[in-house]
Formats: structure tokens, sequence, C-alpha cells
């Protein structure tokens, strides 16, 4: 029988064998060449490269005969004949300096050991000691590309059972688990001592005092017990007068119970004020630009210990000169005196009181919450703590809610009290202020008239006391009515119709032509006859303008002047009413032809009206009154935050899942099997010739740590835009709670310190299982950690912001493409930092991400320092590669780097990552202090 040509050789060699693949692909291409080089790893010793420059076997036979093969390696063998041991270099020679192409540390060589096996670097999950050698990673231990030695896993960083990376799965998710559990029961059982400890109170209340009239006439009504409190209808709205009652009011309500309104049966307790306020107003203006005059001429004196109701028509001012009267708006014409001084009126507004139309407070917390929390905030610091529950008690038992005081508000969503029982808590918050102006805006509209007698009656008393108070009504019934000492009405363009006593009105009127109807309410029909529907009885040419000249010389007004003089006024004001919409007809042509300059004028109004307002809280009180400073104010709203959060705990259980998920899906992004880092071999720089050659032409550099950081990101900031929740819902209590004195930055950091507490248990929840993934990273868990706590607390700020600038509907939307502007362009995550221009580096250095992305990426690089040259790589960006190494125009790892600074340490990255990340919050607190300022007065 023939032998082979290979056996004809007479050597232990193989020459047709099957040829080798991909170590980390069998079924893939053929292993990398070395120059005109294929790789024959049947013919090469372990720990060596051995390849022919040739695929015929006759020209890559083993041999140091140069001349007679294209084979080059090293290659031990045995003489079948002779039993002589033959080592081969072939072409690569034979050196002591290791050219004959040994492998260098960090390397896989196995050789003949292993045929279908490239060479490579040694692949995770083993370790290699020596280039010859690859071994398991063993237990507690981890083995990234390129180990050499096992790395030893400590703490809570159990190494998984592949040994590819630290922090095994099992721990994260009984980490995850103790969070959940701790948070879920923080919530849930303080949100039960919460209302155990109000429902206490009620008790001790009900034992040391005598039961309230509503428990007294409705025995059977437990809708205490109910958050729902619907049971307006039932109060029996029953009072007695209280002390310091004056003739006129008895007179009043002699008149009211003649017609039905029900006796009252208990004292008053309202108290009188700290000091008392008139106001005397001359000629009172408003002007606005664009809008016109829409508050003209109103004079008169509204004194302390009377009741002042304000009506007319839509249009006709009433809010306008509430707020005049409040100090919410500046007049722009006219003289306005405080106990006959000319004074402004935000001087007073520690003892001044504004209830709004709407129903503004916390509709998470109960009655006796919000209505307890304005108390403690504005009452004087000289007064007790009980005392101040005592107040509380009294303003609640005088508007008839305190047998629903531990019933939740509620709103659209969750069922609470009735909107009868929400408009007295509205009231309920300034009257326990113990004001001594207070105005409100309609607070009667949408109650009932039994609920409306009882509001009121109990603004009756406060006046009696000795509070001046201004109340818009909209047509209340006659038995209301008659409580008012005095009315003002106003006719469209804020000018007056009458001001004097209520029981003066009938006769006005009727000295005009307009007799109130028998059985009419007086109310309703001389709005009417402002509102121009019911026509002068003798006068057909009679229009309701008419009004105001018959107010101007009546001998009912203080400052009557003659009839032919208040014609000329009155032609006077249509004449200006003309010129003006002329005038800004002109006006508007002459800026649409000069937009630079009107945006300019703009900008310079409304920058003086902000450093106006910014002055505003630090100007002069002339109240005497000393209430909480900026400590205690911070310490009441933190409090109330971290009330609201237990309230509604289900809102922070579901951030948690939704972090947790969150986490989840990252690590699926990355394949198990997927090397994040393959760095240049340190040997590349020290190694032999030949070894030079091979990893210059077959190491192809990995860096996908910023691209890791960019799908990071990305999934924090959906999840974070939950953050604008945080400002925006309550932003009208904001307002409604800064017009009256409140600290911005208190409030601003009770907030912001309420929502940071729980980032650290967000981070938790979004990082752990992820970080326990096949492939991820493999810095310490600590330091992933720090950076993106950090990041989460830079995009809430994102959604605080947002929340702030646009309605409720946009803000999520605004943050979310505000940030993924940030990530893409200032992260250094997408653009390579090294590739940006000067200026560019400068202002990329101003955002958090940037120095997440660097502090994260450096750390991670210091895990490979062992086999790689971290350096070169990360210096290696698209456009700053050198050709040092390289083979034509490039060299190893061209364009893969990022260019970060790789000097800047662990904590100063973390220190400058928190100082830009912290400043977003600044930029929050200056939003909160200047935007919409006209509506912190």
């Amino acid at each position: 029988m023939s032998l082979s040509y290979c056996e004809q050789l007479g050597l232990d060699y193989k020459c047709d064998e099957p040829l080798p693949r991909s170590a980390f692909n069998k079924s893939g291409p053929l292993c990398a060449s070395l120059a005109e080089y294929l790789y024959d790893p049947a013919n090469c010793d372990p720990g060596f490269w051995s390849g022919c420059a040739s695929t015929d076997p006759k020209k890559c036979i083993p041999s140091n005969d140069t001349n007679a093969t294209l084979w080059g390696g090293h290659f031990t063998t045995i003489n079948v004949t002779t039993g002589e041991t033959i080592v081969f270099t072939g072409r690569f020679g034979d050196s002591d300096d290791g050219s004959d192409g040994s492998c260098p540390l960090s390397y896989y060589c196995p050789g003949k050991d292993v045929v279908e096996m490239c060479v490579d670097l040694c692949p995770p999950k083993f370790y290699c000691p020596n280039p010859s050698t690859m071994i398991e990673c063993p237990e507690e231990y981890y083995c990234p590309v390129a180990s050499s030695v096992p790395k030893k896993c400590e703490n809570l960083e159990t190494c998984q059972e592949t040994g590819l990376r630290r922090f095994n799965v099992g721990v994260a998710m009984v980490v995850i688990l103790i969070i959940l559990i701790v948070s879920i029961l923080y919530l849930y059982c303080g949100r039960y001592a919460v209302i155990r400890s109000a429902r206490a109170r009620r008790e001790a209340k009900m034992r040391n005092k005598i039961p309230s009239k509503h428990q007294i006439n409705d025995p059977d009504d437990d809708d205490h017990n109910d958050e729902s409190g619907d049971n307006d209808e039932d109060v029996n709205n029953n009072e007695k007068k209280g002390p310091g009652v004056t003739e006129e009011g008895e007179e009043a309500e002699e008149q009211a119970y003649a017609v039905g309104a029900p006796k009252q049966k208990r004292r008053s307790t309202i108290t009188s004020p700290d000091m008392t306020i008139d106001i005397e107003c001359e000629r009172l203006r408003l002007t606005i630009p664009k809008v016109g005059t829409i508050m003209r001429g109103v004079s008169g004196k509204l004194e302390h210990g009377k009741l002042t109701a304000i009506m007319g028509p839509s249009g006709a001012g009433k809010t306008t000169f509430l707020s005049l009267m409040s100090g919410k708006v500046d007049r722009t014409g006219g003289k306005l005196r405080v106990n006959g001084e000319e004074a402004n009126l935000t001087e007073f507004r520690r003892v001044i009181g504004f209830v709004p139309q709407e129903d503004i407070m916390m509709r998470e917390l109960t009655v006796e919450e919000n209505v307890a929390h304005s108390a403690l905030m504005r009452l004087p610091v000289e007064w007790s703590y009980q005392k101040k529950m005592e107040r509380v008690d009294e303003i609640l038992e005088s508007l008839e809610i305190d047998h629903v005081r531990d019933s939740v508000v509620g709103d659209e969503k969750r069922r609470g009290i009735s909107g009868g029982q929400r408009k007295r808590v509205n009231i309920a918050m300034e009257m326990v202020v113990k004001p001594s102006l207070l105005c409100l805006d309609e607070p009667t509209s949408g109650l009932d008239s039994t609920t409306s007698y009882t509001v009121v009656n109990s603004l009756k008393e406060m006046a009696r006391a000795g509070a001046n108070v201004i109340t818009v009504l909209h047509q209340p019934k006659y038995e209301v009515f008659q409580l008012f000492d005095n009315v003002l009405l106003l006719g469209k363009g804020g000018m007056t119709v009458y001001y004097g006593p209520t029981s003066g009105m009938a006769s006005y009127f009727s000295k005009r032509g307009f007799p109130c109807p028998a059985f009419s309410n007086p109310a309703d029909f001389y709005m009417d006859v402002l509102s121009g529907i019911i026509p002068h009885p003798d006068n057909p040419k009679w229009d309701k303008e008419d009004l105001f000249e018959e107010w101007m010389c009546a001998d009912e007004n203080p400052d009557s002047i003659s009839r032919i003089d208040a014609q000329k006024t009155m032609e006077e004001i249509r004449a200006e009413d003309s010129q003006t919409k002329e005038a800004d007809a002109a006006e508007d042509r002459r800026e649409r032809r000069l937009l630079i300059g009107k945006l300019c004028s703009v900008i310079y109004t409304e920058l003086k009206m902000v450093i106006h307002h910014l002055g505003s809280n630090v100007g002069p009180d002339h109240t005497g009154r000393k209430t909480p400073g900026t400590f205690t104010q911070f310490y009441l709203l933190f409090k109330r935050a971290n009330l609201q959060r237990l309230r509604s705990p289900f809102a922070t259980v579901l951030n948690i899942i939704l972090m947790f998920l969150a986490g989840a899906v990252i690590p699926s992004l990355v394949s198990d099997d997927e090397n994040l880092y393959v760095g240049i071999p340190k040997t590349l720089e020290g190694g032999t010739e030949a070894q030079q050659a091979y990893m210059r032409e077959n190491v192809k550099p990995v860096d996908a740590i910023p691209g890791i950081m960019l799908n990071v990101y990305l999934f924090l900031l959906i999840v974070s835009c939950l953050s604008v929740n945080v400002y925006g819902p309550e932003r009208v209590v904001f307002f409604r709670e800064t017009a009256v004195g409140q600290s911005v930055f208190s409030y601003w950091a009770a907030k912001s310190l309420d929502a940071i507490l729980w980032l650290p248990i967000y981070t938790c929840a979004f990082v752990l299982l992820g970080y326990s993934g096949q492939a991820w990273l493999i810095q310490p868990l600590r330091s992933y950690w720090f950076f993106l706590f950090l990041d989460l607390v830079g995009f809430y700020g994102f959604g605080m912001l947002a929340s702030l600038l646009v309605g409720a509907g946009s803000a999520a939307l605004l943050a979310l493409v505000f940030g993924i502007i940030v990530i893409v362009g200032f992260s250094g995550a997408v653009t390579a930092y090294g590739d940006q221009s000067s200026g560019g580096q400068t202002f990329t250095t101003f955002w958090f991400l940037f120095w997440s992305t660097q502090g994260l990426s450096a750390k991670e690089y210091e895990q490979f320092t062992y086999a790689f040259n971290v350096t070169q790589l990360n210096d290696e960006t698209p456009d700053k590669y050198n050709n040092e190494f390289g083979i034509g125009e490039q060299t190893v790892g061209a364009g893969v780097g990022m260019g970060f600074d790789l000097d800047s340490s662990y904590a100063r990255n973390l220190g400058m990552c928190a100082l830009t990340a912290f400043a977003w919050y600044i930029i929050v607190l200056w939003t909160l202090k200047t935007k919409d300022h006209r509506k912190h007065r």
C-alpha cells in the first residue's frame, strides 16, 4: 500500500486536517491571518502562532530550511525513525527574543491541542495564566476578557455561576425585594398611623368638650367616618349673635329672621384681630396696555367692623377691585390710604387674607390638615401650638365643617367631601389666620342657600369682631344680602353705580325711577338694572351708562359733583376710550414695523417687573406680626410634603416598580456573549515584531461602554419624567401661599428634599437587576450606583423645570425631548468628546451627563488595565489617532476612542457630576421665584 505524502516525510506532521475556525464562532470564517500567512494550528505548539504563506501542503511543511518551505512558527515533533525531538521555526527564525511566534500574555494560543480554536484574547469566563493554558473561572471569582488571573468578588458582589462578571442576580432580587417591602411598609403603615392619629385627636376632643350642634341635631349621622362627607343639606346652620353686634347688624338679622332665616343657637367663637385696617380709596384707576381701563374713578371708605359686598355684571371689575384691595394688583391711578396714610397693601399682607373663587388647596390632605397648615404657617410665632390648634377648632365649628375634619378633601379622581364643604374649607384657610382684612371672591358660588347663609353669617361675625371683610357676591338670596353692612355696585368699565349701606340702596334706586317690586329679591332686581335689562319707566332714552352720571351727582355720594360736571366727565371718558382704541391700533401698526424694538421693550418691562418682584418680599412690614421664619416654614412644608406622599402611597410604589422594569429591560439589549470592551493589548508596544504584526492586523478594539451608558440614560430619562408631578399639580396652591408671605426658598427646599430622599431607592430598583446581566459593566457596584443616582437627580431637575415652564399636559414631553437632546449632544456617549472644539468641550462640561459618562467609562477602563492600553484606545478618536504602530493610514483602534480625560480622578468626576446635577435645582428655584411672578401677590 502506497504511503501518503505526509506519511512519506517520516514526521509526526499533519497536512490534511480541517482548517480551524473562530474560537467564539466555530461555524464562522477562517482564523485571522498574519500578513500573507494563514494560521496552521495543527503544526503549532501551544503558546505559539504558526502559519503558512501558501495553501499548497507541499509548500507548508515545517522546516528550518527557509528556501524549502513557506511555513513559519514554532512546532515541536519527533522523528518516528530515530525518536529525535525536532523544533521547527521555519521562516520566523529562532531567536532568544521570542520572534519565533510566541504568543503574548493575555492571549490563548492552543495550537495543536485544540485545532478548532483560533489564536485570540483569553475569552471571558476563563483565565489564561500563560498563552498555552486556559482555565475555567473558579467560584467566587470573575474573569473578563484577556484575564491572566481570576479576580475575587467581595461583599455583595457575589460572582455569577458563569464567572463572567460580579453581582449575582439572586442577590439583586433579594435586595430589591427588601427595598420594596420596606418602602411599602413605611408608606402604608405611615398612612395608617396618620389616619389613626387623626381619629385619636378627634376622640380626645369629643371627650373633653360638649358635642357640636351638628352632632346634637344629627345623632344618627355617621358621615364624618366617610371621606365623601356629602351632607351639606343636612347641616342645621342655627347660630346665635356673637358679641359686639351693632344696632345696624341686629336690624339686618331681624329682617332676615322675619323671612324665615334660621335662628342661631351658639355664641360666636371668632376673636378680634390683632390690628384693624381701614381702607380709603380715591378715584382708583387701573389701565392695562392693549386692554384698556378696567377700573375707573372708584372712591369710598371700607372700614373695619363692616361686611361689604361688591356686586355688578360680568366685566364690571369686581375681581379687579378685590385684587386692588388685597394688594395683588398695583393701581395705575388714584390714591389708596391705609388707616389714613398712603401705603402699599403688600406691607400688610401678613394680616390680609384672600379667598380665591376656585377651591385651591391640597386635595390629598384632610380638612383639618389643610386648615391647620395655614394656621401654623401664618399665625404669630408667639402663639403656642395648642393655641393655634384651638383657633383651627373655632373656625371649623364656625363654618360647620368640624364633623368632616378628618375627611380627605378629594378631587375628580378620589372621592372626598362635598363641593359646599370644600368651599368652606377654602374660606377657613384664610379665616384661621385671624386676618384684619379678608377679601373673598364669590365665596357663595355653587353653594345652596342654607350653606350660603352659614358662610356669610360667619363672615359677619368676623366683621363684628373687628375685621374688614370685603366679598364679591353674585346675586345672593334676600336673607344673605341683608347680612351685609355696605354694598358697592359696579357697572361695565369698573365705574361706581352705588356705594353705601345695604339698607339705603332701595331708596337710592327708587328716587331714580327703579323701585324694587314687591316680593322681588333686591339683589337680583338691581343687577338687572345695572345690566340694562329693565328699562326706565319714564325715560325711553335711558341708558345703563346714565347710572354712572347719577352716582357722580348723587347726594349719597360724599364726593358728588354737579350735573353739568358729571356730564362733562362722562363725555371725557367716552372720548378717552375712543382715543385709547385709536392709539392702540396705531401702536400695533408701528410695533409690527419695529418688531425688534417691541421685543426689547417687552423684555425690558418684564425684567424690571422681575427685579421689583425679587425685592417685594424684603420690603417693610407694618403689621407687627412675626410669623414663622424660613427654617420653620421649611419644616412645616417638608412635613406636609411627606404627609402628601403617605396619603397617596401607590404613586411612590408605582415609581419603584417602573424603575425596576426599566432597569430590567436594558440588559436584554446586550448579547450574553458580547464583549463590551476589548482594548489595545499592552504587548503591542513591547512584543516581538511577529506579535505586533499579528495584533495590528487582527485585534479589533471594542469600546461599547459609552453606548451602554446611552441606553441607560434613555431609560432612566423616560421613567424620571414622573418628576413633573413634584411641582406641577400644586402650582396654584404655591401661588396662593406665596401671595401671603410663604418663603419660596422653604417651599423649594422642602419639595426638593422630599423628592431627592426617595431617589436612592429608585436608583437601587433601577440598577440592581440590570447590573446582574450576563454582559454588563464590571466596575464596582457603588461607583455605578453613585453616578446613576446623580443622573437621576439631574433628570428630576429637568422634569421639575418643565412642569414650571409649561402646562401639565406638555411638561413630561418637554422634559423627555430636552433630555434626549442633552443625552445626544452633551453626554459624551454619542459624540466623541476629544473631537469637539475647545469651546464645545467647555460647554459640554456644564452638563452632569458628561461627567457621569466620563466617570463611569474611566472607572470601567480601570478594570482592564491589566491587559490593555486603555489610554491609547481612549485617545484614538475619529480625528486624533496616530500611525506609530499602524499599517497604511490607520493604527489599531483608530476612531474607536472617545477622548475622555482619564487623568480626572473618580472623586472629581463624581463631584462635578453632583455639582452640575444639583445646579438644575437652583434653576428650578429661580424659575419658581420669577415665572408667573405676578401671581405671587
